[in-house]
């Protein structure tokens, strides 16, 4: 078994928002800032690899990111991905010691179930007109990752990766429902922890 603790950035692409099935030009709702978002990540996940089969494994991984539509919107996310993910593996400087290698790249791939609260900040607080609306869904998702585990010693190692997760969220802010589709880049350091 393993579980790996990691962080690291966010990257959201642009996407198309409608506003009760119309949609909505970038600029009316962020500006020039629309290409992408950054933020930070993190989470964790817990893993198992198969003993008859070294090379397959299975984990779930839980993890938080924030997702604004850039410094002109009023739009604010909060993404909260849990994955099931099947997990394919390689042996790379294998030896005695570590006979499932020193150095192993990875994919993984499966559903996710990701819950996701959206913030709208309307108004001016010095007019005392500023509100603050929030609706919270659950929508399943896609994550997919490729990445490369060094093996420091028996029980510990560093974690690269690149991620993406995938989602389609509608939340109703203000009395309208809000479409929209995340699609996220992740770029992860990790600690590895074996037992």
């Amino acid at each position: 078994m393993f579980s790996d603790l990691y962080i690291g950035a966010a990257v959201t692409t642009d996407s198309t928002v409608t506003l009760d099935g119309v949609v909505q030009e970038a600029s009316l709702l962020c500006g020039a800032e629309c290409s992408s978002t950054k933020s930070p990540v993190g989470g964790i996940r817990v893993g198992w690899f198969v003993g008859r089969f070294p090379w397959l494994g299975v984990a779930g991984d839980f993890s938080v990111f924030i997702q604004s539509w850039g410094i002109q919107s009023p739009y604010e996310v909060t993404a909260i991905p849990i994955s099931a993910l099947l997990m394919l593996r390689a042996p790379l400087v294998r030896s005695p010691k570590h006979p499932n290698g020193r150095a192993q790249p990875y994919l993984a791939i499966g559903p996710s179930l990701i819950i996701s609260r959206a913030k709208l900040a309307t108004g001016l607080a010095a007019l005392d007109t500023a509100r603050v609306e929030t609706d919270t869904t659950a929508d399943p998702g896609l994550d997919a990752r490729i990445g490369m585990r060094l093996v420091a010693s028996s029980w510990i190692s560093v974690v690269l990766e690149y991620r993406a997760t995938y989602f389609k969220p509608t939340w109703k802010l203000s009395g309208r429902n809000v479409e929209t589709s995340v699609w996220t880049n992740h770029f992860i350091i990790g600690l590895g922890i074996h037992y």
